[in-house]
């Protein structure tokens, strides 16, 4: 049984990882130049996000001295939005490599941001992000059954949402493959999001009752630091003793590398496919000038009772081949479990 949930071409909505955005915004370069004074502003606010917000203060100090430094060599002087844009984001890599911190110029997510922060957002503008992701289908974008094998596999490549109706898209495709014994839930390409949504799936694989302490999330001012634990209550059947299977590549990232690692450190899954990104430090988009916004990393996430997470590491899989022949071994592994169960009960 087949059932493919289509997806248009849209712009997914804003999601914790800027990844996406990179591919999508690499608009032609124009003949005008920022300023030395709006170059000085966005530097500016870039240091004080950082000093406030970056959740290692002596990485953020190195970032900042960065920043000081290239000015002070006049890197940043005669450039366009886009080269400044990417200018800025090689300097800040180059010092630590933190593929969240992104400076990225999109002159229509920009003007969103903006009006958010005014609040001055209209109805039409939650109009069309709300189409978008339903054109998007939340994230989901195929499941699949086969009887022969009792596996289910499900496609999340657009990203992981907290909308009601993501959830309720979630729970669909999770319902489909409650009576599969083996899951295959495949986020090979799945750029990030929120990780409720992987907390939200990661609940179907235990007891009800049997929370499970799921990530930890590190703050620069600890007092502010997060217990994120699977919900207590998920709609419809679990699937305890379902075998699963995560697949990932290099583009797994973010929030989709925080389900597959804390499903690994639970020993609740298998990871079949590449080392993912390494993106382990969540944070929010701030409009800065000339149409530039940039992800502010604010949260490192780590595994519970440890500050050990996957940031500039990546999920390292327990099989590791190729990100394309991903799904075809987790159902070599499939097979080859279920030949050796039958030969044994046939002694």
């Amino acid at each position: 049984m087949k059932l493919h949930l289509y997806k248009s071409a849209a712009l997914l909505g804003a999601l914790c990882l800027p990844l996406y955005m990179s591919a999508q915004t690499a608009a032609k370069d124009t003949v005008h130049v920022v300023s030395k004074e709006v170059t000085h502003e966005i530097l500016t606010r870039i240091s004080k996000q950082l000093d406030e917000g970056y959740p290692f203060p002596e990485i953020a100090k190195k970032y900042i001295a960065t920043l000081k430094n290239q000015e002070s060599r006049k890197a940043y002087q005669d450039l366009t939005p886009e080269k400044l844009a990417r200018k800025i984001t090689n300097d800040l890599r180059e010092t630590h490599k933190d593929v969240h911190l992104t400076i990225f110029h999109n002159k229509d997510y920009y003007e969103q941001l903006t009006r958010s922060f005014s609040n001055t957002r209209t109805p039409e503008d939650d109009k069309l992000e709300l189409e978008r992701k339903r054109q998007n289908n939340y994230g989901f974008d195929a499941v699949e059954l086969n009887k022969k094998t009792s596996t289910a596999y499900i496609k999340i490549q657009g990203g992981f949402h907290g909308d009601q109706e993501a959830f309720e898209m979630a729970a669909n495709a999770m319902n489909m493959a409650a009576y599969s014994k083996n899951i295959i839930i495949d986020i090979r390409d799945n750029g990030g999001g929120t990780g409720m949504m992987g907390r939200f799936l990661a609940g179907y694989f235990f007891n009800a009752g049997d929370e499970r302490y799921y990530l930890h999330g590190y703050h620069k001012d600890r007092s502010k630091d997060i217990q994120e634990w699977t919900y207590p209550f998920v709609p419809g059947k679990r699937m305890p003793d379902s075998k699963l299977y995560i697949l990932v590549n290099k583009h797994t990232a973010s929030a989709t590398e925080g389900f597959a690692f804390a499903m690994q450190q639970m020993h609740r899954a298998t990871i079949v496919g590449d080392t993912t990104a390494g993106a382990g430090i969540a944070g929010s988009m701030i409009p800065l000038k000339e149409n530039l916004v940039v992800f502010m990393p604010v949260k490192m996430v780590a595994a519970p009772g440890s500050d050990e997470g996957w940031e500039g590491i990546g999920v390292l899989p327990d099989v590791p081949v190729k990100g394309e022949d991903a799904r075809t071994e987790a159902e070599k592994l499939i097979k080859k479990e279920q030949d050796l169960a039958s030969a044994a009960r046939t002694k």
